[in-house]
């Protein structure tokens, strides 16, 4: 096969609606990184306060125990949020999108077509047009039903508001899928790009 690969797209609301689960999936591993970073430096700052507290010598001694009453209200909260905050805050979102996937449109489907080039792709629906090269793609995502491409913030007046270009595999033969595979394959190791995210439903 030659290049330009030409892949006719028939994207549905669900194929938008796994990239949200994706998206969600991915702010709640970026909560657990959030919520162990606050409880780090709360504990410093306990730390902090307990240093002091002891080098005051007008200040009772038993005042430190006040401050390790609120590191363990800290530490309570921590292991909370750590371990199951962050699931239910997920559950929560992904289930309201697939409880009501059939009775409201939160995607608009799209039809169109994809061109891959050598150094550049089009990828052109009834939504948007778009033209770009291969150093525009923030990461690549494989998944068992789509390739995903996580576009990089731009200022550029095409790029604007394009965040993922999405190509279902059930719209390509086995020879689209395993040239587009290659193709990825490239661009990844071309500009060096890291795994979007560690997927536990998708992959």
């Amino acid at each position: 096969m030659e290049y330009p690969l030409q892949i006719e797209l028939d994207i549905t609301q669900d194929d938008f609606i796994s990239v949200e689960i994706l998206e969600q999936e991915l702010e709640a591993q970026l909560s657990k990184k959030a919520y162990l970073k606050g409880f780090i430096w709360q504990s410093l700052f306990c730390l902090a306060f307990a240093v002091a507290i002891i080098s005051i010598k007008s200040i009772v001694f038993e005042s430190v125990y006040f401050v390790i009453a609120f590191w363990l209200i800290f530490l309570f909260n921590f292991l909370i949020n750590y371990f199951q905050g962050y699931k239910k805050e997920f559950s929560y979102a992904v289930n309201h999108i697939l409880e009501n996937r059939y009775d409201h449109t939160f995607f608009t489907p799209e039809q169109g077509m994809a061109l891959f080039y050598e150094d550049k792709a089009e990828y052109l629906t009834n939504e948007q047009r778009r033209y770009f090269n291969y150093d525009k793609i923030q990461n690549i995502k494989i998944t068992k039903h789509l390739f995903i491409f996580v576009m990089k913030r731009s200022k550029e007046k095409n790029m604007r508001g394009f965040a993922y270009m999405i190509i279902p595999k059930r719209n390509m033969n086995d020879e689209q899928t395993e040239f587009l595979t290659t193709i990825c394959r490239k661009i990844i190791e071309r500009y060096d790009l890291k795994e979007w995210m560690k997927s536990e439903i998708m992959d």
